[in-house]
């Protein structure tokens, strides 16, 4: 039997993102490997990061990550995720920003957002008509800035296809596993979930947040 394919997931950055929003579901998709009967592994997601420019981008926190590529130069790749984080108050001005990641979101299979994520995809006007979620704290500001966009304030995340949203912060390791599970099964996403001694929240309809 062939080995199954490793996908490949761009990140995308802006100054102010949350830390907890990229390498949350980071941790998950990057848990997710196969042991070949040789005793090798075999990560089954490549992870890279984008911005408006290839370099340092600072996070809400304060730690700094590298992007790898521009958005305009990134390779192939299956998943998009848009983490959120306060930089999201002043990105969803910018315009440029907008417009690479509208692009980015039609060359990807599944783009998905994490907590405010979805108020930056919201302007581009891809989510409208659609479901979605996001962080309960900061909803009326999000809401706001997608007025055709179906939300849902009852959900852990939502997930509608090639759009998968995800609600505050630790949401989107839940969402990330199961985006996981979409590709590779629910007990490989189980698995994933186990090597980084995390409960996995199963249920997208479970948001005592709301």
């Amino acid at each position: 039997m062939a080995d199954p394919v490793t996908r490949r997931v761009a990140v995308a950055l802006f100054e102010g993102f949350t830390v907890l929003d990229v390498y949350g579901p980071v941790q998950a998709f990057g848990s997710t490997r196969l042991t070949r009967p040789d005793g090798s592994i075999q990560r089954l997601f490549e992870i890279v990061t984008l911005a408006e420019k290839a370099g340092p981008v600072k996070s809400g926190e304060g730690p700094t990550t590298q992007a790898d590529y521009a958005f305009a130069d990134a390779p192939a790749y299956e998943v998009l995720l848009v983490p959120g984080g306060f930089g999201t108050r002043q990105a969803v001005n910018n315009a440029p920003l907008l417009l690479a990641l509208t692009a980015a979101s039609r060359r990807a299979a599944v783009t998905t957002t994490v907590c405010t994520g979805s108020a930056l995809l919201a302007r581009t006007g891809l989510m409208d008509g659609r479901p979605a979620t996001s962080n309960k704290i900061a909803w009326d500001w999000v809401v706001q800035q997608g007025p055709r966009v179906r939300w849902q304030r009852q959900a852990r995340w939502v997930d509608d296809g090639d759009l998968v949203t995800s609600s505050g912060v630790s949401a989107g390791i839940d969402m990330a596993l199961s985006v996981v599970a979409r590709f590779h099964g629910v007990d490989m996403a189980r698995q994933a979930a186990r090597s980084m001694e995390y409960v996995w929240h199963e249920d997208p309809g479970n948001d005592p947040f709301a």
